[in-house]
This record gives C-alpha cells, structure tokens and sequence, in this order.
C-alpha cells in the first residue's frame, strides 16, 4: 500500500461532502450564525478525535486506527443524508469530524515510516482534495439543489480507500512512551502550532461563508463554485511536488505571505475568471505553507502521529473559531469583512513564527536520513 493513494481517497471523500456544507445548511433553513455552529461541531470533533488517535497511534499502531477511521467516515457520510434541520446536520457532521479526526495522524505515522518527504504525500492530498470537488460540482450540474448524490459519493470514496488500507504492513505498531499531555513536544513544535493556529483562524472565517459570496454576489452556479473549488488543489498538487529541496522555514514565510495576498484579492474579484486566478494563488499559499508545517513536524518529531494530530487539533481549533467569527462577522451578508481580516491575520502569523523560531527548544537529533521523493 501507498500512503498517498490512501490520502488521494481519503481527502476526496471529506472534500466531496465539505464544499457544499453551506448551501446544504442554507436549505435546511439555517442561518450564517447557526452554520458557523455546525461547522464548528465538526471540527471541534476532528480536534479532539486528532489528539486522542494521533497519541494511540504512537502507542499502539496505526494500522487499526487507519482503518477504523475510514470505515466509519462511511456510515458517517451516509447518515447526512437523513438530516433535515440545523440540529440534526450539526451531530451528523460531528459524528462525521470524529471519524475524519480518527485516520490522519495515522496516516502520517504510515508515510513517515515509508518517505520522510512530505512533498508527494501532500500533493495526493491535494488531487484527492480537487477530484472530490470536482465530483461535487459534477453532481450538483446533473442534480441541482440536491445533495443526496454527493453524500453517496463521499460514501463510496471512503470505502474504497478503506479497501487500500487494508493493504497496509501489519508491522506498522506503535513502540513508543508519550505521556498524556506531551508538554516537550508541544514546546518543539510551537512555532508551527501557533502560526497555523492565527493563519488558519482567518482563513476558516473565510471559508464558512465564500461558498455564499461566489452564489450571492458573483452570481456562480454550483458547476462554477465545483470548478473554482477543484483548481486550488490542482495548483496544490503541482507545486507540492516540487517542494523537496526547500527548507520548512523558508516555505512557511513564502505561504504566509501569499496567503495575505490571496485573501485580499477575493474582494477583488468580479465574475468566474477572476475567482479561478484567486484559486491560483491560494493553491501557491496552501501548497508552501502545508508542506513547510508537516515537513517541520517530520524533521523535529520521532513522535510523528502525535505530532501531526497535535497539528490537526490546531487546525481544527481554528476551524471552530474562525467559522463562528466569520458568520459573526458576514452578520447581514458582508462577506468582504472575514476577508480582510483573514490578510490581517496572516501577517500576525508570520510576525509569530519569526519570533517564535528563536525561542523553541532545539529539535532532538533527526532519527535517519531521509529517502528521495
């Protein structure tokens, strides 16, 4: 088994149910506030699903949590559909976060094992990430409003990724001690954590409502957002790729900074083509800054599962903070405010991992040298 055809079903799974969360929540009758209540309940789930599996992994294998995970994402997805108020789509997302949380950490365990070079593990993700989104929106053109086949889909791409994992080396266990809260590695590894917390904060208070500002005020249809939405992992695939040789240092400045462009460039935008330049950028911004936080989580880590779940619990903390002070923000449908305030938030995040790369405990001696991508 390849790790990387695992992320590439995996991700086009979460990303096939993800894009249309907010129309989906829209017809349930609910409004920006409530949405940002329901995307936070699934990502308070990934949060704490991402800490838990993240540590058994290290303790006790990855192989059964990998596979658990993706199982359950199945029923997970499929349950969506039964949804049919604010409430219900709030705790079938939970249940679905919980079971997204459960299979990355692992994952990366897996990789780690096999290729330290987080570049071509990455950039599946990203394909993953664009033909999920591109399913979506392929669905939405052949059943307008109806998000019942893009549960299915979701469904199915579980399962066949679950069907690869299968494959996975039994030997892959856990053999390391990590106490409950690991509080060295938390402090080694700081200066990512907090940086991908600020960024990504901004970000998500983006993202819980630009599905709304392509339909509302760009007047796209749901073929237009799937197509917008599947060329940013695109570019992320094409540029992860080619990331290899470059320090994490270097590539978490780069993506910092150009994710501060990006955002500002969505209040720029006027129709469809402009909105597929911005995903250019905003391809660039994730493809560097990604790579640069795991490839820093694999250079300082033995710990790697706990590590990447710590990380994940980052990002999914700013996935529930930033969708509630987005829709807060978005209050009446001003949908340009979240996007200033995500650039703003970008540069406070550069400003913070410059400061904190020279206060962080040194990393312990790397474990080996790493392989070729």
């Amino acid at each position: 088994m390849r790790p990387r055809d695992v992320n590439l079903l995996a991700t086009a799974a979460v990303s096939a149910s993800l894009i249309f969360v907010p129309l989906w929540a829209d017809r349930l009758r609910a409004s920006t506030e409530q949405l940002g209540f329901i995307v936070a309940a699934y990502n308070g789930s990934v949060l704490v699903a991402s800490y838990v599996f993240g540590r058994a992994a290290d303790i006790h294998g990855s192989r059964w949590i990998l596979q658990a995970g993706l199982g359950l994402g199945a029923i997970a997805a499929l349950l969506q559909i039964v949804a049919g108020n604010p409430v219900s789509a709030l705790v079938t997302r939970a249940f679905l976060g919980f079971c997204v949380g459960m299979y990355p950490p692992a994952l990366l365990a897996v990789a780690h094992s096999e290729d330290r070079m987080m570049g071509a593990y990455s950039a599946w993700g990203s394909l993953g990430w664009a033909g999920g989104t591109f399913l979506a929106g392929f669905s939405d053109l052949i059943a307008p409003g109806d998000t019942t086949p893009v549960f299915v889909l979701s469904a199915v791409l579980f399962v066949a990724a679950f069907l690869v994992s299968r494959r996975t080396p039994s030997g892959i266990a856990g053999t390391l001690s990590i106490p409950l809260f690991p509080v060295d590695l938390i402090r080694r590894n700081l200066p990512i954590y907090l940086t991908m917390l600020i960024r990504h904060t901004g970000a998500n208070m983006v993202w819980v409502i630009f599905p709304l500002y392509m339909r509302d005020v760009l007047r796209m249809s749901g073929f237009e957002i799937g197509i917008a939405y599947a060329l940013n992992p695109l570019v992320q695939f094409v540029v992860m790729a080619r990331l290899g040789r470059f320090r994490s240092t270097v590539l978490v400045g780069v993506g910092l900074v150009a994710s501060a462009a990006t955002f500002v460039s969505f209040t720029l935008a006027r129709n469809f083509v402009e909105i597929l330049l911005t995903q250019v950028f905003l391809g660039f911004a994730w493809a560097t800054l990604y790579v640069g936080a795991l490839q820093f989580i694999v250079d300082r880590n033995r710990e790697t599962a706990t590590a990447g779940g710590i990380l994940s619990s980052v990002l999914s903390i700013s996935s529930i903070v930033g969708p509630i002070a987005g829709g807060v923000l978005a209050f009446g449908r001003n949908y340009i405010i979240p996007m200033y305030a995500a650039a703003a938030m970008s540069g406070i995040a550069l400003i913070t991992y410059w400061i904190q790369l020279r206060v962080a405990p040194a990393p312990p001696r790397a474990p080996a040298a790493r392989s070729g991508d």
